[in-house]
């Protein structure tokens, strides 16, 4: 039964956001019991591996700090005792809850704990904020911190920001929303209670597999174990969730540093196994697009092609990308008849000279027959395509899009609208950057989550152009 009189708010530093080759720096945590502080724990912590430059920046711990510190197995049973019988609150607790699990596992201690995310409940109690990691929270209610990105100073903010609370609810609604995240999921009958315990909240790619090892769907979010048991919450269930339900024997997932990463990850995913239960993103082997050409009479003409490579040079010069042919001219067919523009020139009618069938209908301007000068019939087709233009290329090389989250930073290489890779260290980075690249061909679902993310202000994402 979880606890909600005795809670013990948990904060840890880290050499890096990936659980399995990170390790602990430090670790805090405040113990309140019926709303009173009853103590606090902090030591630093000596890694087996050396912290990384940039996680030194961001949090000020170095390998000189922790170099006479001891390790997590010296510390291990000290620490059980302070987390024994409390329920574990953490902002991305999962990220903190899995990393301290795993490391009393290494040490051979089983750890188990009610947990409550400070993330979840920001979102569960203030759904009007567009954000809510510890900075925002520490902004947004004017909270004070002397050492962020420290463990205690975090763990501190998370307690003054549960002291907060009852000026803005009722204790009735924050003790239903402790209890919301409390609850025991419901999970499918093949699959281990373990499996999501180290599972975090946070934004990554998901796989769930059968009995036999296959991959049977892919899906992303920037939730991750919120997600994940959505699919078996029965309130939620689709007929797909159902027969996916009864399929799955395990599940893993890749953390991600945001949004932007995860739909990239995802897409390539789906395209690279195609699962049973992925339909929308799986693999387009062709495409088809519009292009122009002038006849003899100076009329631009519409042209269909299909290819299954498509360069960055033609897509320019392309209007619209569709997966098939029909719905190619599915959509030609609603612009000729909203713009007036002659079915023969624009390929809907396949005779070489005449009338078109909707002149006589009064429905074309006689660009067919002549009666519609060359320059106005271009300008008014011009217009009816503008929509259907691919987005020119905004810089003159390629670009890093650097992308954070509260525990991963990830740096995109992007090029032409294609994803080049992504690296989450310095090194990794300098290894994508001089690592030869195959011919640069557009692929349709990245072309269009590039366009949606990077041609609009996006203040989670920061973009430098590569010097050459």
């Amino acid at each position: 039964m979880a606890n909600l009189k005795d809670l013990v708010f948990v904060d840890i530093e880290t050499t890096g956001g990936k659980l399995h080759q990170a390790e602990i720096t430090e670790i805090a945590l405040i113990h309140i019991s019926d709303g009173e502080e009853v103590g606090r724990y902090q030591t630093l912590l000596k890694p087996q591996k050396s912290i990384p430059p940039w996680i030194t920046r961001l949090t000020g711990i170095s390998n000189a700090m922790v170099m006479d510190a001891p390790s997590f197995a010296e510390i291990a049973e000290e620490l059980a005792a302070w987390l024994s019988h409390k329920t574990f609150v953490a902002h991305n607790a999962r990220f903190d809850y899995g990393f301290i699990k795993a490391a009393f596992k290494q040490v051979g201690l089983d750890f188990k704990a009610p947990v409550i995310c400070s993330v979840k409940l920001s979102r569960q109690l203030f759904p009007e904020a567009q954000r809510h990691g510890l900075d925002q929270i520490i902004e947004h209610f004017q909270l004070t911190c002397d050492a962020r990105h420290r463990a205690m100073g975090d763990a501190e903010m998370i307690w003054q920001f549960f002291q907060k609370l009852p000026e803005y609810h009722s204790s009735t609604v924050i003790e239903q929303a402790l209890l919301e995240q409390l609850k025991q999921p419901s999970l499918p009958p093949n699959l281990d209670a373990e499996t999501l315990e180290n599972c975090p909240d946070s934004p990554g790619v998901y796989r769930f597999y059968n009995a036999a090892g296959t991959v049977i769907y892919v899906g992303k979010s920037v939730t991750l174990r919120t997600r994940i048991l959505s699919h078996f919450s029965a309130g939620q269930q689709t007929a797909k969730d159902h027969k996916i339900t009864q399929e799955i024997a395990h599940i893993d997932w890749t953390e991600c540093s945001g949004d932007l990463g995860a739909q990239l990850l995802e897409a390539r995913e789906v395209k690279r196994i195609s699962p049973t239960y992925n339909v929308r993103l799986r693999k387009t082997t062709h495409l088809w697009r519009f292009a122009l050409s002038k006849d003899a009479a100076g009329y631009n003409t519409l042209i269909l092609n299909t290819t299954s490579d498509l360069s960055p040079a033609e897509l320019i010069q392309s209007y619209g990308l569709y997966r098939s042919k029909k719905q190619a001219l599915e959509d030609l067919e609603k612009r000729v008849a909203q713009h007036q523009l002659c079915q023969r020139l624009t390929g809907l009618e396949k005779k070489k000279s005449g009338t078109c069938f909707a002149f006589q209908l009064k429905r074309c301007k006689g660009a067919c027959v002549g009666q519609e000068k060359p320059e106005l019939y271009n300008l008014r087709l011009e217009m009816a395509l503008q929509p259907l233009k691919q987005k020119v290329w905004p810089w003159k090389t390629p670009i890093l899009v650097k992308e954070m989250s509260e525990n991963i930073e990830q740096i995109h290489l992007i090029d032409q609208w294609c994803w080049l890779g992504s690296a989450d260290n310095e090194s990794d980075l300098e290894d994508l950057i001089t690592s030869k690249q195959e011919d640069l061909m557009i692929e349709l679902d990245t072309y269009k989550i590039l366009c949606n993310f990077l041609l609009k202000p996006n203040q989670a994402l920061q973009i430098t152009q590569l010097r050459r």
